[in-house]
């Protein structure tokens, strides 16, 4: 409080003279910049802080456009076995971060170029991009037209081979945009078969050479991968052919409970002959529709991906438990590996929860899909006269009038009369697998009450 201010403390209208020499040091401020203050308020303009900041970014703000422009550009895709919050773009593995500067600056003038730190910073902090590793589950066909194309001796030739490529490309597309669709009265689901797991897992080398116990994982999830279901048996109890996929997908939709209003059942699965593609999958589903289907379920459709292109959703859900599955350098029992799948789906055991049926008994009354290895779409729909009749398309959006629905079966044979006999639980391991787990397996299976492996 300043003297003689009657208690009311220091008043902006009021000037007092205080000493300079006093003021510059109780400030720590030169005679200079005062002299400058002046001047600015003398003259009424703003006191602007000059000290410190941001001096470049203004003079590079053509180049920092220029380069976020050239990275926008660059064609990447998302990773096959992405994960679903990642929205990481996947550009060309022959590409780096050095190369794409390289290119930029043979691209733009003198004056807009830059050096690998500068691109590097704006490359890491303004864009979400990385270089895929080269795939190991491409087409053979795309390769080898692409190769084909590169090796072509003229520009007619050339240029039919590129509409051979874009033609099978469009077709590969129709697929996942079938898949992609929803319909209010039908149900899509998708199902594979994941990569074998080996029991047990350790980072020890010679195991790695060694024989290991196979253990098996189909997946079944709606297409929008929510609800995952993963069927789990080991190699001493069951192979991976059509009579396991068989079982596991009819146990799944026993166990499903379809809304009233649905009438159509989608389910899209790879085209491998073995388990997914074959005549003994399409005999379990008319059987299914016919004894087992909801009353409201009229039909199915199956559908298949064109080779090379079986980019499923049942994938990401493997690259989320791959993810998990990264983090355990060691499993060494079943039981572990139930955990970590159960932290992304619902788990169900050979055995326990399922069991396998001989479906290929159906072949005494039932005839097999004839074509089914060149089909991409099989229709099953259920008819109050003949049945469970069903038709293979080649093309996934047209039908084909010129196929009419017929029944699979065989002369007085009635669907109603096939019964499946159970398949008992045990597969011979192989005597090398034998002698390397003896131990392990027999200390497993006295465990869960059995003491009999077949060798």
């Amino acid at each position: 409080m300043l003297p003689n201010s009657g208690g009311k403390g220091y008043s902006s209208s009021r000037k007092k003279q205080v000493c300079q020499k006093l003021f510059r040091a109780l400030f720590s401020v030169s005679q200079r910049r005062i002299n400058t203050i002046c001047q600015k308020i003398k003259s009424g303009s703003q006191l602007v802080e000059t000290r410190g900041g941001d001096r470049k970014s203004q003079k590079n703000i053509e180049k920092f456009r220029e380069v976020k422009q050239f990275i926008s550009k660059l064609k990447g895709k998302e990773s096959h076995y992405g994960r679903r919050k990642s929205r990481r773009i996947y550009v060309s593995a022959e590409y780096s971060i050095a190369k794409l500067c390289h290119l930029y600056n043979e691209k733009v003038n003198d004056d807009k170029k830059v050096n690998y730190k500068y691109f590097s910073r704006i490359f890491s902090n303004n864009f979400n991009i990385g270089f895929g590793s080269p795939a190991t589950d491409v087409c053979n066909y795309c390769v080898r037209t692409t190769t084909q194309i590169s090796d072509a001796k003229n520009d007619a030739q050339k240029n039919q081979l590129k509409t051979q490529l874009k033609v099978h490309k469009v077709r590969a597309s129709q697929f996942h945009k079938l898949m992609k669709e929803e319909f209010a009265n039908a149900v899509s689901f998708c199902f594979d078969l994941q990569q074998v797991q080996s029991l047990p897992k350790v980072p020890i080398q010679d195991a790695f050479y060694a024989q290991q116990l196979s253990f098996y994982f189909l997946c079944i999830t709606a297409t929008n991968c929510k609800n995952p279901v993963f069927y789990s048996w080991m190699e001493h109890q069951a192979v991976r052919g059509a009579t396991e996929i068989s079982s596991a997908l009819l146990d799944f939709l026993k166990k499903t409970n379809f809304p009233p209003n649905i009438d159509t059942l989608r389910l899209f699965s790879d085209g491998c002959g073995g388990q997914n593609k074959n005549s003994f999958i399409i005999h379990m589903l008319m059987l299914w529709l016919h004894n087992f289907a909801p009353e409201t379920m009229k039909k199915i459709e199956v559908t298949f991906p064109v080779r090379g292109h079986s980019y499923l959703p049942a994938d990401r859900i493997f690259g989320r438990v791959e993810k998990i599955l990264r983090r355990h350098a060691v499993i060494k029992t079943p039981e572990k590996y139930w955990e970590l799948y159960s932290t992304v789906g619902e788990i169900r055991k050979l055995g326990p929860d399922w069991s396998l049926f001989n479906i290929k008994e159906a072949l005494g009354s039932l005839k097999k899909v004839v074509g089914i290895s060149t089909s991409k779409r099989i229709i099953i729909k259920k008819r109050p006269v003949s049945g469970v009749v069903m038709k293979s398309e080649l093309l996934y959006r047209s039908d084909d009038f010129a196929k009419k629905f017929q029944t699979l079966l065989k002369p007085r044979k009635r669907l109603a009369q096939i019964v499946l006999p159970d398949v008992p639980l045990g597969h011979a391991i192989k005597q090398k697998n034998w002698i390397v787990y003896k131990n392990y397996l027999s200390h497993y299976l006295e465990r869960n009450g059995t003491t009999q492996i077949q060798s």
